[in-house]
Formats: structure tokens, sequence, C-alpha cells
């Protein structure tokens, strides 16, 4: 990632080549609901109350996906990871929404 970013903002095309990385930790930060009625395989739920857990127990030298629902809010959740000195930290542009979308159309494709 290059230094002067403060986080890399990836599709949902090119997040099925990120989630092959061995070390990755993915972070859904969607209602609880939501999380239990679909989310992106190996992904933890991450809420105002494991936030802190996740922060300070994470190393820093291992990758950090976080989504959301469209996209919007994983952008602070990014920056916060960048703040806390996370040195590789990714966003989905479209959050799950995307994901569900994309993953559908490669479904069908495939079909």
């Amino acid at each position: 990632m290059n230094p002067s970013s403060a986080w890399r903002r990836v599709s949902a095309k090119d997040l099925r080549e990120l989630l092959q990385r061995p070390h990755l930790r993915v972070l859904d930060m969607r209602d609880e609901a939501s999380f239990a009625q679909g989310h992106i395989a190996g992904a933890e739920y991450l809420s105002n109350g494991n936030l802190e857990t996740v922060l300070l127990k994470t190393p820093r030298h291992v990758p950090v996906l976080i989504y959301c629902y469209h996209g919007n809010a994983s952008q602070s959740g990014a920056k916060l990871f960048v703040d806390f000195g996370f040195q590789e930290v990714y966003d989905l542009v479209g959050g799950y929404e995307s994901w569900r979308l994309n993953e559908a159309r490669i479904d069908t494709a495939s079909d």
C-alpha cells in the first residue's frame, strides 16, 4: 500500500483476489441481524461492543478489510484502523450489496 494513502478502496470484482490472502481479517460493520442473514465468508461481526478489542488485539501488520451496507460507513471504519496504525487497510466500494450482486452475476454466468 502506498504510505501516502490512508487506505485502499477495492471493488467487489477485485475483492475475490484479496480474499485469497491467508491472514486477511474481514470485518462486517453492518447490524447484527444483517450479518446473521448473510456475510462474506470468513467475516467477523464488528460492533461498538467488540471494536476496542479488535483494535487492540489485532497486530498492526495484519491486513484488514472493512465493509458495511453500501460502502459509506466503512470509510470511517477504515480511517479509524489507519489512525490506530494498521499498515494495510481496505474498504469495499459499494459495501456488502455490491459484493452480493457481483457474486450473483458470477454464479449466473457459471450456470
